[in-house]
């Protein structure tokens, strides 16, 4: 859910705050970084559950289409794909 701001004349700003939350959650995931430190074992399992659902998208596995998957673009695209 964004956030909205209201300005003059009724305009509205949204802001990225959300976005950039997911963005940093996956960013610590990926990495294994929790409150007591980097977990190396959390990173990989992430990882691997991850990647497993890019693998079943058909779709290489690297982080930029792991970011993607948990975004929900690739769910997206795959939409876009089978409606044409």
């Amino acid at each position: 859910m964004r956030v909205g701001r209201r300005i003059a004349q009724g305009v509205v700003l949204m802001t990225e705050e959300p976005f950039n939350d997911k963005v940093k959650q996956f960013n610590d995931m990926w990495d294994g970084v929790t409150p007591k430190g980097v977990n190396r074992t959390k990173s990989l399992k992430f990882r691997q559950y991850i990647l497993e659902h890019v693998r079943q998208m058909q779709k290489p596995l690297n982080r930029e289409n792991a970011l993607k998957y948990w975004m929900g673009i690739l769910k997206a695209e795959a939409k876009d794909s089978e409606s044409f």
